[in-house]
């Protein structure tokens, strides 16, 4: 099937770089509806106190489907980390993704999940693996599923998606980041930093 009279279609081909899709392909069309899956893995052992770090760069306009992160390496997390939640960072202004009021993550479990699923008001959600979790969105007693959210770069700048914690000085733990996101103009991107 020929598509615009420009590309051909397969679906058993890989998705390219999103730099490289053109406006009205069928790539773009079909990485803005299905999204892409990206993993940054992070050993945090920063010693005590409030701690940020960068997982990914925003270039242009995005939209952020899912956003979590898996404690994979519990080598200390006795007393912290604390206060964790997920923000955007331009260098300069910093806004929320998850409340700033955080979750506890201090004693997780190894397999331990945090992440987004409710508006920015609400701290994000652990699921501890100490034993099997269910976790499902009400509002108003009626199930939701997640709407995501969109990000947009400043200008000009070095804009990124953040992990923000604060520990003890022995902490010692390895999270491995997800993100399910899309473009929503030609040449946006996202990369682990």
């Amino acid at each position: 099937m020929i598509l615009n009279d420009r590309v051909q279609f397969n679906p058993n081909s890989v998705i390219p770089d999103p730099s490289l899709i053109t406006q009205d392909s069928y790539n773009c069309a079909f990485h803005r509806s299905s999204g892409i899956l990206e993993f940054n893995s992070k050993r945090i052992n920063p010693g005590a106190g409030a701690f940020s770090t960068n997982l990914w760069q925003v270039t242009g306009y995005i939209e952020v489907k899912a956003i979590y992160g898996e404690f994979t390496d519990v080598t200390n997390v006795v007393g912290g980390p604390t206060v964790c939640s997920f923000d955007l960072n331009d260098g300069i202004a910093t806004v929320q993704i998850t409340s700033a009021a955080g979750v506890n993550c201090a004693g997780v479990t190894l397999g331990s999940i945090i992440k987004k699923d409710m508006a920015v008001a609400n701290a994000a959600t652990l699921l501890d693996a100490s034993q099997c979790r269910f976790s499902e969105l009400t509002v108003g007693g009626a199930a939701r599923q997640f709407f995501g959210f969109d990000v947009l770069q400043k200008n000009g700048i070095a804009t990124f998606i953040r992990f923000t914690c604060t520990t003890l000085a022995a902490n010692d733990f390895t999270m491995n980041f997800g993100i399910i996101w899309t473009c929503r103009y030609p040449g946006s991107s996202l990369a682990a930093v």
